[in-house]
């Protein structure tokens, strides 16, 4: 009897020991295992499946959409009085397979309009030599039928291959509304690129506020000399990049950057085709209207700097 009792006391002993050994200490924390750092546990195809948790791994964030601007080319139209055709003028056919692929017409702060090729047209003797609205019908060219919606008449469209535009890049772009007005002298952007370019301001507006935290600003500064100067400048977050046009006072301080602009840049002159996202940053396409004509014209961001891209139409509009 004694032996059965002390028995028994070693086995209640020996499972007491387990228990504090795997459960509460004496200062009543609580102990955890976890598994080396080294180690990762998978769990098996069946616990899985019992589990109702999915062994496919996480869906990866869509890709940005960027435009390829090696894949861009000098092809811009302009609309009809309708707003229903756009016109690439040109002297002959001689691309014609090429603008049967055009099925894009992007422009007016990056509106998109579905397109087709509609006709070559070969232009008559009736032509005063503009490429306006009015003109439309007497001047050669490739002719594109807007499918839905309507372009905005007179205004430059760029022509493209939805295969080789990737629409996804484009910005939304919001214009200045309205009578613009200078940014006042207490303004900090205005403060930021006078301080940046170290040269006092003549002039400054906001052209548009793009998607992104992006605005585009038009800077005249003060004459130095016979030394004039102007910039286009994006800014994106608290980044600023520049694309300047310095021109020189000659003869005629009338006729600076463009025929009869009195040697002032407005923000009237300026408006924008699109904005996009690249790899490298923001392409702009702009149009700066002068005295005689329209100039369209493509812009690339690159870091603290703009580059002008080789994309480029002129229209002559001057006045009969």
């Amino acid at each position: 009897m004694l032996k059965r009792l002390g028995t028994l006391m070693a086995v209640l002993l020996l499972l007491s020991g387990c228990s504090s050994q795997h459960g509460e200490s004496d200062e009543g924390s609580k102990s955890t295992a976890s598994p080396s750092a080294e180690v990762q546990v998978t769990p098996s195809p069946a616990a899985t499946a019992d589990s109702g948790v999915s062994s496919e791994p996480a869906a990866s964030e869509a890709p940005v959409a960027y435009l390829d601007t090696a894949k861009l080319s000098s092809s811009f139209g302009f609309a009809d009085s309708t707003g229903k055709h756009i016109l690439a003028t040109a002297e002959n056919d001689g691309e014609l397979e090429r603008m049967k692929s055009l099925n894009t017409a992007i422009g007016n702060n990056g509106q998109t309009l579905t397109v087709t090729f509609e006709k070559w047209q070969p232009g008559n003797a009736n032509s005063n030599g503009r490429d306006m609205a009015n003109n439309f019908a007497n001047l050669s060219g490739y002719v594109f039928t807007v499918q839905e919606g309507s372009a905005l008449t007179d205004q430059s469209y760029y022509l493209a291959d939805s295969a080789e535009f990737n629409l996804q890049s484009l910005l939304a772009v919001k214009p200045a509304a309205g009578e613009q007005k200078q940014l006042g002298a207490d303004d900090p952007m205005r403060k930021d690129i006078a301080a940046f370019k170290q040269r006092d301001i003549q002039s400054i507006w906001k052209l548009a506020d793009l998607q992104g935290d992006r605005q585009l600003y038009l800077v005249q500064f003060v004459r130095q000399g016979k030394g004039m100067l102007f910039s286009l400048v994006l800014r994106e977050g608290n980044e600023l990049s520049f694309m300047d046009y310095p021109a020189e006072i000659k003869d005629d301080a009338y006729s600076v950057w463009r025929v009869d602009d009195g040697g002032e840049v407005t923000p009237d002159m300026f408006t924008l085709l699109f904005a996009a996202k690249t790899a490298s940053g923001t392409a702009l396409g702009l149009e700066w209207w002068g005295a005689e004509g329209v100039n369209s014209f493509f812009l690339l961001q690159q870091g603290a700097g703009i580059k002008e891209l080789d994309i480029q139409y002129s229209r002559y509009t001057s006045p009969i």
